[in-house]
């Protein structure tokens, strides 16, 4: 056995850090880490690749360094997160966060200051409400997607009279006939939605 081999059997970062390289994608999905190693964080400093997706899912981490913020398009973590580092802000062209499976009670301030984010997944979370009067920074948003949360009702009911200019995705069960009158709002198969 080589080197190379041997070393990404004892470390299998770098056979996903190496794959990364030429994919662009950087897969850590099911990696059983509680934070990312600074080995990780070295090999994207000097990859001479740009990666624009991490997936950071189904590991154990309960929070993102700061020094994650680098120039992805597309994050999806699903761990035991109960916030997100200021510093995700600094992610300008992030276009897509997933930040479902989690443990956030509330929609981190920083989703609303990403310029460029067009889809927000925060499903399956225990965010009860959102503050629907904060500015969003994206002109490019087009979906938030909260079903699976234990949102209030009184917050529905605010949240169904206010215009927004993106869909919102919620749970069939958190809504009513009596709930909204717009003829825009929907029932599909993945939830209700408003438009």
């Amino acid at each position: 056995m080589d080197q190379e081999t041997l070393m990404n059997a004892v470390n299998p970062l770098i056979s996903k850090c190496q794959i990364a390289s030429s994919t662009g994608i950087l897969d850590l999905n099911d990696s059983q880490l509680t934070e990312i190693p600074d080995e990780v964080f070295n090999f994207m400093s000097n990859a001479g690749t740009e990666i624009k997706h991490c997936d950071l899912s189904g590991n154990l981490m309960e929070e993102i360094q700061p020094k994650l913020a680098l120039d992805f398009k597309f994050i999806t973590t699903h761990n035991l997160l109960a916030t997100l580092p200021k510093e995700i802000g600094n992610l300008r062209a992030l276009e897509s966060l997933n930040i479902s499976c989690n443990y956030l009670f509330e929609l981190p301030d920083v989703v609303f200051k990403l310029p460029h984010l067009i889809y927000l997944y925060a499903q399956d979370n225990f965010i009860t409400e959102i503050d629907v009067e904060k500015p969003i920074e994206s002109d490019n948003l087009a979906l938030v997607d909260l079903r699976y949360n234990t949102l209030e009702p009184e917050f529905l009911r605010k949240l169904m009279n206010t215009p927004t200019t993106f869909r919102l995705v919620l749970n069939d069960a958190d809504m009513t006939e009596n709930d909204f009158d717009d003829d825009d709002d929907q029932d599909d198969d993945d939830g209700f939605i408003k438009n």
